[in-house]
């Protein structure tokens, strides 16, 4: 007879432990990904424009801005 793979209470819980670490982390990775997005996207327009002031970049930082606040708070009030 082979021997079950039956978590046991103390892995369980380890696991419970670890998920709001790799959520966290997964939302600050998120909100660095997509302000890094954004300015390269800007920078890109900025150049493409010959623009003196990066206005391409500052608007879509303020725009990377609020949308990663938006998801962090809707990952945030999310019922798991």
């Amino acid at each position: 007879m082979e021997p079950e793979n039956k978590p046991t209470e103390k892995s369980r819980q380890e696991s419970q432990a670890a998920k709001p670490y790799l959520k966290y982390s997964g939302l600050a990775f998120q909100m660095i990904g997509i302000m890094v997005l954004a300015a390269l996207g800007g920078r890109k327009l900025d150049a493409h424009f010959g623009n003196a002031t990066p206005w391409w970049t500052l608007g879509l930082l303020l725009v990377a801005i609020a949308a990663s606040m938006y998801l962090v708070i809707v990952s945030l009030t999310k019922k798991d």
